[in-house]
């Protein structure tokens, strides 16, 4: 009997629950917990109101470390699973997936505790959904005590806890702030919100962790464009710089790291992301475009290299990978896979007939020695001092050494929003090689016939599955942009209609109300907002879109949603511009204003307007054998040449170009 009823507890807890059925590579991880996982949905709900269990709700992402760490010190753990078993309904969710939800309760326990929280986000709810505890990563006793605490906690008190939260929450959310017009000082007090935020001797913002913010160099090279400071040049250069040398960029193979975990961006966390990819290869060939330094195309390049290696299929892109991976024990090791011991590597260069003085001297070059500077011990995540190209034979036989090593878990999931991004990148990166350009339009209409089906634009899915989760904000955002790019860079007009239509779509799709929302579901609301979190505000760059398609001759009406959207979020963006890059950046759009050329098709195709210092300039073919310049609300001159249009448009800058005398230009109009 005592057999029989170990062999049935062990089918039990072998047995894939729920999640085995979803297309969630992150959820694919869980599907053989011993956790009685359910996907977001009404039925989990449901059995949650009916059994009157409270909710245990787990969000996380398929390369995220400290998920597969409490997935695997906990969740795979069977005394952690009888207690969710016996008195929580689980619900697990992949929050590349359904991020507005994540959203909403990353907001919650920011609110409540203070401070950001990350990933595992860890909620516990009651049946009726409203939360009674927020927090994140937890070892297994804590959280076991944490579970038996709130489960043995009687109604009156959880309903307590509840109503307290809900009105910390509401409050929160109910506060009132002044709304007005967008101040005139806005690149003064970003300027100087960057310089007291920045870190002068390790550079970028702030101290460890230290993220990229590939959006806040972007706001810097901006402030440089229109005002000619060079301090905030020099503050966004120097940032590149450190990071292109230091740890968060990988030195033998190409592509950015997500974050530093120290100052100096020597040691990173070695996930690589699509997305942070994309907006920093955006950002280096910004800079390269202005100071011409070789420097950053060899990194723009180097990354592509790297992320067409590891992530591409088909022309579409894989979303990330993991930090973790395998080490000679089978374990699964933060960082493995790309540091380096040094007698490994001195012995593999020699063996590869590197003389022994000049491989030493390699090894120096990339940072790779005998003490090592990462957790275990003698070995080392490559960094350099400066950028010396000589050592490119010993840089190839460190990326052949590390080869031999087993590649990190790669999440293979087609994202629509982080696919856009990263299109819109190598569309930019055209002006370091332009093969980028031939690459990135065929991937952009790949992503289309994949992922726009019958008139409605979808998130994400496996290659090996039809799309089915409706399209978010931040993917009509992000595709609206990279088709804006791809017209910018073709002058071909169906990238121009697929443009106006996405626009119209988004805005009537996530405009309700004077309020944008994240997702068209409608059983859980979450209003978009300009906020930036790991990437560019999908809000901020949407109202983006909207200034330019009026422009080029869209309807005028929509300018009323992005008057009460920059009114709405005026304290913010008049108070903290550093920390809201994206609707920075959109607020000197709408400020400072923006320019549209128009004109003979093939003249403008050879016509590059960058060298004129001004980010807000862009390009629409007409059958015309003039050339007109026009903002949002009017046009202002006809020249017969392009070289008087350049003309014009220095006079334009030269007198500025506010939006309240834009409104004044009403002589020519569109």
């Amino acid at each position: 009997m005592k057999i029989l009823l170990s062999l049935l507890m062990l089918f039990v807890f072998s047995s894939a629950n729920e999640l085995s059925q979803s297309t969630s590579p992150y959820l694919l991880q869980h599907k053989d917990n011993p956790v009685n996982w359910m996907e977001w949905s009404d039925r989990a709900f449901k059995k949650a109101k009916d059994e009157q269990k409270l909710i245990f709700l787990s969000i996380g992402y398929s390369t995220c470390h400290w998920c597969h760490e409490m997935a695997r010190l906990s969740f795979s753990q069977k005394d952690v699973a009888e207690i969710l078993n016996k008195d929580f309904v689980s619900i697990k969710v992949d929050k590349e997936r359904l991020s507005y939800i994540d959203s909403y309760y990353q907001e919650g326990y920011r609110i409540i505790n203070n401070k950001s929280g990350g990933w595992p986000l860890t909620v516990i709810l009651l049946p009726n959904k409203k939360p009674v505890y927020f927090g994140t990563y937890m070892p297994k006793e804590m959280l076991k005590d944490l579970l038996r605490e709130i489960a043995s906690s009687k109604k009156e008190k959880l309903d307590a806890v509840a109503s307290d939260i809900e009105k910390s929450l509401t409050s929160y959310k109910n506060i009132k702030v002044n709304e007005g017009e967008i101040k005139n000082d806005l690149l003064k007090k970003a300027f100087n919100g960057y310089k007291e935020m920045y870190d002068f001797e390790n550079k970028g913002f702030s101290q460890a962790p230290k993220f990229p913010q590939a959006n806040s160099i972007d706001a810097l090279l901006n402030i440089y464009l229109i005002k000619g400071n060079k301090e905030a040049l020099q503050m966004a250069t120097d940032m590149l710089d450190a990071m292109a040398m230091g740890g968060i960029y990988d030195q033998i193979d190409g592509g950015f790291f997500r974050y530093s975990v120290d100052a100096q961006w020597t040691i990173p966390h070695f996930e690589k992301m699509l997305y942070t990819n994309a907006e920093l290869i955006s950002v280096y060939t910004k800079a390269y475009k202005i100071t011409k330094k070789k420097f950053y195309a060899k990194v723009v390049k180097e990354s592509i290299k790297e992320m067409d290696k590891r992530f591409i299929h088909n022309g579409l892109y894989f979303s990330a990978s993991n930090a973790d991976s395998k080490n000679e024990k089978a374990k699964e090791q933060e960082g493995y896979y790309f540091v380096f011991g040094y007698k490994k590597a001195l012995d593999y260069l020699v063996a590869h007939n590197v003389p022994k003085v000049r491989a030493k001297e390699a090894l120096a070059y990339f940072g790779i020695e005998e003490i090592g500077n990462f957790d275990y011990s003698a070995y080392s995540n490559p960094s350099i001092k400066k950028s010396d190209t000589s050592y490119e034979p010993e840089r190839q036989l460190l990326s052949a050494l590390r080869a031999t090593k087993e590649y990190p878990f790669i999440d293979k999931k087609i994202n629509t929003a982080w696919n856009a991004l990263y299109i819109k990148a190598k569309l930019d990166a055209g002006v370091v090689d332009v093969g980028f350009r031939k690459e990135a339009l065929a991937s952009l209409d790949k992503l289309l016939n994949l992922m726009y089906k019958k008139g409605e634009l979808y998130h994400q899915t496996l290659l090996s599955n039809q799309p089915t989760q409706k399209g978010l904000l931040e993917d009509y955002a992000f595709v609206a942009n990279a088709l804006f790019s791809a017209y910018e860079t073709t002058l071909e007009h169906h990238y121009l209609n697929s443009y106006k239509t996405m626009v119209k779509q988004s805005t009537a799709l996530f405009y309700k109300e004077n309020s944008w929302f994240q997702s068209t579901d409608k059983s859980f609301k979450v209003k978009a907002s300009v906020d930036s979190g790991s990437y560019k505000s999908a809000l901020a760059l949407h109202l983006q879109n909207i200034l330019r398609y009026i422009a080029i001759g869209g309807e005028y009406t929509l300018l009323d949603s992005v008057d009460k959207s920059m009114k709405a979020s005026s304290f913010y963006i008049n108070s903290y511009p550093q920390y809201y890059p994206t609707a920075f950046n959109t607020a000197l759009m709408y400020g400072q204003g923006l320019y549209v050329v128009k004109g003979n098709k093939d003249a403008l195709i050879k016509s590059d307007f960058s060298g004129l210092g001004y980010p807000f300039i862009y390009k629409k073919a007409e059958d015309s054998k003039e050339y007109t310049i026009c903002g949002v609300q009017s046009c202002f001159s006809t020249v017969p040449s392009i070289k008087e249009l350049k003309k014009e448009i220095l006079k334009l800058l030269k007198n500025g170009f506010e939006l309240e005398s834009t409104r004044r230009f009403d002589h020519v109009k569109r």
